[in-house]
């Protein structure tokens, strides 16, 4: 969103949001594989419901933000500045949760009394 925000031409801002719709694409299918490998059985609907809140009311919020700033500034500013917020969040979680990186998963329940 940032290089759309900057992008003075139309097809190549056409390009940026078309590589950021495949990049949220990538990032619902990649949560949603984290929260089902990681978490317990018995635990798994409340954790994906809560899961699932959190990805719609996200962008919402992402609006409002996006919004406020667009109106106190600019579009473009907008763009840019919540692409930044974006790409500094990313930083965070990832530097803050290193172990899901390295980590594989618990057998599954089912899958391992299944195995010979």
């Amino acid at each position: 969103m940032t290089l759309f925000g900057l992008s003075p031409n139309p097809w190549a801002g056409l390009a940026f949001l078309v590589i950021a719709g495949a990049a949220d694409t990538v990032s619902v299918v990649s949560r949603s594989t984290v929260v089902q490998m990681h978490t317990p059985h018995e635990l798994l609907g409340r954790v994906s419901a809560a899961e699932q809140i959190v990805g719609q009311a996200g962008p919402d919020i992402g609006n409002m933000r996006g919004g406020l700033v667009a109106d106190a500034t600019s579009g473009a500013a907008a763009l840019v500045s919540g692409g930044l917020l974006c790409l500094g969040a990313v930083v965070v979680v990832g530097a803050t949760t290193a172990d899901l990186r390295g980590s594989s998963a618990p057998p599954h329940p089912y899958t391992a009394a299944a195995s010979p």
